[in-house]
């Protein structure tokens, strides 16, 4: 189907106006045509909106742009964002073993472990971790910050079994595994703590 055609069968089916799961589920079938679509529905939403008088060329644009934002938003906030199952895993499809990972963040692996694990108190872990850690995995800041503020991951295949319950340790200051790391030298730890 041509662009014109999509339009149409989406105007058809919504009679009564805009309909953002419909609306969606266009986007999804069409994706060439999404931002067309996006564009249609928010000139639409203005056209149902405006004021009967007329309108200056300066605010009718005015009016589009801000209904084209307002509908993008929504349409941003229906799509889910990308989950992370693995800060490792998702390097590993980079080309990035986990020394190699813990190399490209200028970390130590143990504290590339203590990330994937998420052992770290989120609060304390500088920006420009998470910044380099979105730009290595190649997905945005949002995404990094979702996955390293979840609950601690405990490895489900213990190789050691034993009867008693492991307590769930309180997350680590970013700046103390730092301090204690065995791995970094003075200097990497001097520049990690100036982070």
């Amino acid at each position: 189907m041509n662009l014109e055609e999509v339009l149409e069968e989406y105007a058809a089916v919504t009679p009564a106006g805009n309909d953002l799961k419909i609306l969606q589920s266009f986007s999804d079938k069409y994706p060439q045509f999404a931002d067309d679509l996006a564009d249609f529905a928010a000139a639409r939403a203005v056209v149902k909106h405006a004021p009967e008088e007329e309108l200056t060329e300066e605010e009718e644009a005015k009016l589009q742009e801000s209904g084209l934002n307002n509908l993008r938003s929504v349409l941003s906030s229906l799509n889910s964002p990308t989950v992370l199952q693995s800060l490792v895993e998702t390097a590993k499809t980079k080309g990035l073993n986990r020394a190699k990972f813990a190399a490209a963040l200028g970390l130590s692996t143990s504290l590339v472990i203590y990330l994937e694990k998420r052992r770290l108190d989120f609060t304390t872990i500088p920006q420009k971790i998470i910044t380099k850690l979105a730009q290595i995995l190649e997905t945005g800041e949002e995404t990094i910050s979702v996955y390293l503020k979840q609950s601690q991951q405990f490895a489900e295949n213990r190789s050691l079994k034993t009867e008693t319950r492991a307590e769930i340790q309180p997350p680590k200051n970013f700046t103390e595994a730092v301090r204690e790391d065995q791995q970094l030298s003075a200097e990497e730890k001097r520049k990690l703590l100036e982070m």
